[in-house]
């Protein structure tokens, strides 16, 4: 242990080491009814209705799962505001399978395009479900969304919701990063486990 010297005293002091305790923060909750914290002070311009639906894009294996996960962590446990994630990939597993050929990601099969558009539309008809529920609420769609037509298609479904929508992109332009995600996270996923 070093010790430090404190100017305005001119005396030594040890310096007292970190409890465990300082490092693992409790959740904000916020109360209910007429005692109620005014979002204001939570934070930014919110109302008791807010809504923000934030929308992941980005090419795979550049994080866009890992961040939408700690948002929600964050959210969800600081916070204590209702947040959900409906990943477009979980869909696609769940209605095709998780052994999909390589062509079922091929942006020239119409009729593959046509199945990944229906996983989509099946993730963004939960995520209008849950925002419609009273209360502020955060739902994060979690896909590519690479293409400019699918974010218009993104964009027109959920203008029906006035809610706050943020498309968030992840650009990841270390290959050593990617390549590691991909040997320790894709790989790993039940699209090529075994």
């Amino acid at each position: 242990m070093t010790d430090r010297h404190t100017v305005s005293e001119g005396m030594r002091m040890p310096e007292v080491e970190p409890r465990p305790e300082d490092y693992n923060p409790s959740p904000h909750v916020i109360p209910e009814g007429e005692n109620a914290t005014p979002l204001g002070v939570v934070g930014g311009d919110c109302r008791p209705t807010e809504k923000v639906i934030i929308v992941m894009c980005g090419l795979p294996a550049t994080g866009k799962t890992h961040i939408a996960n700690r948002i929600v962590r964050y959210l969800s446990f600081f916070l204590d505001i209702d947040t959900r994630i409906f990943n477009v990939g979980d869909y696609r597993r769940k209605f095709f399978g998780a052994k999909c050929p390589a062509e079922f990601f091929d942006y020239s099969n119409e009729q593959y395009m046509k199945k990944r558009e229906q996983a989509c539309d099946a993730a963004l008809a939960d995520l209008m479900e849950f925002m419609k529920i009273d209360g502020v609420r955060v739902g994060v769609l979690d896909s590519t969304n690479s293409t400019r037509k699918r974010r218009a298609h993104i964009r027109e479904v959920l203008k029906e919701l006035k809610c706050k929508v943020i498309f968030l992109e992840s650009i990841c332009d270390q290959t050593e990063l990617i390549e590691q995600n991909i040997k320790n996270i894709k790989v790993n996923t039940p699209d090529y486990k075994d």
